[in-house]
């Protein structure tokens, strides 16, 4: 370094006072985003269980990431139990965020502390799950951040570091593609959307216990958990409903039928539309994606809307129209009056 002319990444003033190895700079532009890194918000309950809907955006975050994975989960000492779980979805590092005075989820303080993480680890993205507590904590890290947030994605996809959202616009009628100009870019994805990786058993990863402070704590005054059997997202049957019932009697047949076969019970907009289902049942781009193991779709016609919210493994289609778009996709097409074959099949259950 004797040779200098003043010139070199490693001089301060014009001397080579600092002596820092050749390639090496004296100070580093911490605002330069460089990383591939994608960081995975992993929502848990009080006894530490994941969401499920954390595992497929795991899978999803694996596969579109030239970087690492990052994890941040808030929860107790029972939250190791999840460790090895967790790193066998894809993680290589988990935030295992700790404070003991903390027992609910508290929005402004798990953001405060996810926007901290993000400044020292700087993700190229970071995804969270679009479930209840998903889409208040999104909207909350994006501020501290100063970046921008996709909501509701329904499909991800990555060239190199720049994260492509697609979700549904202008009433569920198109699909809109989004892409930011900001770093980290964030995206909320709607439960379901991914399928659940294999697991790479014996995956080791690093887990970092971190300790957070509260900031402006949220008392909750009640909490109304629905059980699980009306919960369609995590369905592993669902019997769904569409414009082609004509009866509003197949409404309470369809949940009778369900109660028998161990399902739950869905429909199409149209059926939301007419009021004969909640809004909180209905399937597609403007409703909840699904991905149970066996759907049954009755007076279903299959609109793009409708498919694409559609992620069942088999599907059985129940259609006066033969040339339904559903059928392209069914594992049995059966031609008829979805009525009075929903009536018929419950008679036999």
């Amino acid at each position: 370094m004797s040779n200098c002319s003043g010139s070199c990444s490693t001089c301060e003033d014009g001397n080579c006072s600092s002596r820092l190895p050749p390639g090496m700079l004296a100070q580093y532009d911490l605002e330069q985003d460089v990383s591939d890194d994608i960081l995975v918000f992993i929502e848990s309950d009080s006894d530490g269980n994941v969401h499920p809907s954390v595992i497929g955006l795991l899978g999803k975050a694996r596969q579109i990431s030239s970087g690492r994975v990052f994890g941040v989960m808030f929860a107790g000492a029972e939250g190791r139990q999840q460790y090895d779980m967790l790193f066998s979805y894809g993680i290589d590092t988990l935030y295992h965020m700790r404070n003991p005075s903390v027992k609910d989820f508290q929005p402004l303080t798990f953001a405060e502390a996810i926007a901290d993480l993000s400044k020292r680890i700087t993700p190229a993205s970071i995804l969270i799950s679009a479930t209840p507590y998903g889409r208040e904590l999104a909207p909350l890290i994006a501020a501290k951040l100063d970046t921008g947030l996709t909501a509701d994605c329904t499909r991800l996809e990555a060239e190199g570091r720049r994260l492509i959202m697609s979700r549904p616009a202008l009433g569920g009628n198109i699909e809109a593609t989004i892409e930011t100009d900001r770093f980290p870019q964030m995206a909320t994805v709607r439960p379901g959307t991914f399928p659940d990786p294999e697991p790479e058993v014996g995956r080791k990863g690093t887990a970092i216990s971190r300790p957070y402070q509260i900031v402006s704590p949220k008392e909750i005054i009640s909490a109304d958990v629905p059980s699980p059997g009306t919960d369609i997202g995590s369905a592993k049957i669902l019997i769904s409903l569409g414009n082609g019932i004509r009866k509003r009697s197949s409404v309470e047949n369809a949940y009778r039928l369900a109660e028998r076969i161990g399902a739950s019970v869905s429909c199409s907009r149209a059926l939301a539309d007419k009021g004969w289902m909640p809004r909180s049942a209905q399937v597609g781009q403007s409703g909840k994606t699904v991905s149970p193991d066996l759907y049954i779709a009755f007076g279903i016609s299959g609109a793009v809307q409708h498919l694409a919210g559609l992620r069942a493994k088999r599907i059985i289609s129940v259609n006066r129209d033969r040339n339904a778009p559903i059928n392209s996709v069914a594992y049995k097409a059966i031609v008829g009056d979805a009525d009075a074959i929903l009536e018929s099949v419950l008679r036999q259950a």
